[in-house]
């Protein structure tokens, strides 16, 4: 037990280095490199950096330092913990990847959308994984325990005040494209955290059987019966609950209007699906 307990806290650590690295990358190697502001405390070592040279890295994390006494206090020891060691990996990684070009021309668009996608990986990740790469992370967070708002939304938000100094500093259009990378940042980050969707579908029809017959052998997934009872004929009949993915939702709208044209169908998000008993039960 105490193994495992150890190679899963490795493991975590070694997965928040990762995403701090890949965040820094994105940074250096896409938002650097057309020029493009940021968000949060990141957003004004960018502006420093642009107008005073002052190095990213050093500067991010000389600004988190206060935050982290918010963390200390608002969020576990261990969330500030994973944080310190995400926020130093990140910082250094950032004054390391100086100068990175993976792009060999440029542009600006996609600088916005390959830095936001990235970062939001790494930054997700982190997140995920119970640490953050500081700034309005933290605070974030904090609203995130506090409030329940999703943390991309709540960097989002915050954002559009650093998105105007940037528009005052850097120009109107630079400070457009940023709010594109930080938009895809945030929405990135809300997919990573919430898990790939999928769909939470319930069926009411008269031949639940065979419909269920269908959705394990031609979509390859599992489903629930709930009894159920009509309001007005008072009748039992069976109420199917199955979750498909994207992919296989018109595949399964196809079998019902086959066998039940009169079926009622309620299709929902469900932005996580945690357990593997769904897709064979």
């Amino acid at each position: 037990m105490k193994i495992w307990r150890s190679l899963k806290y490795g493991g975590n650590f070694l997965g928040i280095a990762l995403g701090g690295i890949l965040s820094a990358y994105s940074v250096q190697g896409f938002i650097v490199h057309a020029g493009l502001g940021g968000g949060g405390l990141g957003g004004i070592a960018l502006l420093l950096f642009y107008t005073l040279g002052l190095p990213i890295g050093l500067i991010t994390l000389l600004l988190n330092i206060p935050l982290f006494f918010l963390g200390w206090r608002e969020v576990s020891r261990e969330f500030v913990l994973k944080t310190i060691i995400g926020l130093v990996i990140y910082s250094l990684a950032l004054d390391l990847f100086k100068g990175t070009r993976p792009l060999p021309f440029d542009d600006i668009f996609l600088g916005a959308l390959y830095g936001g996608v990235l970062g939001g990986i790494g930054s997700g990740l982190v997140f995920r994984l119970g640490g953050s790469l500081g700034g309005l992370d933290i605070i974030a967070k904090v609203i995130q325990r506090r409030l329940g708002w999703a943390m991309g939304t709540t960097m989002l938000l915050i954002n559009a005040f650093i998105i105007l100094i940037s528009w005052a500093i850097l120009g109107p259009k630079i400070a457009l494209y940023t709010l594109v990378s930080i938009f895809t940042f945030s929405r990135t980050v809300d997919v990573i955290q919430g898990g790939i969707p999928a769909k939470a579908v319930t069926i009411i029809s008269n031949h639940s059987d065979t419909l269920v017959n269908r959705i394990h052998n031609e979509v390859g997934r599992g489903a629930t019966f709930l009894k159920g009872r009509g309001s007005f004929s008072e009748q039992e009949k069976n109420v199917i609950i199955c979750v498909v993915s994207m992919s296989e939702i018109g595949h399964l709208k196809r079998i019902i209007r086959e066998e039940d044209s009169h079926a009622f169908l309620i299709i929902q998000n469900a932005s996580e699906v945690i357990g593997q008993r769904w897709a064979n039960e």
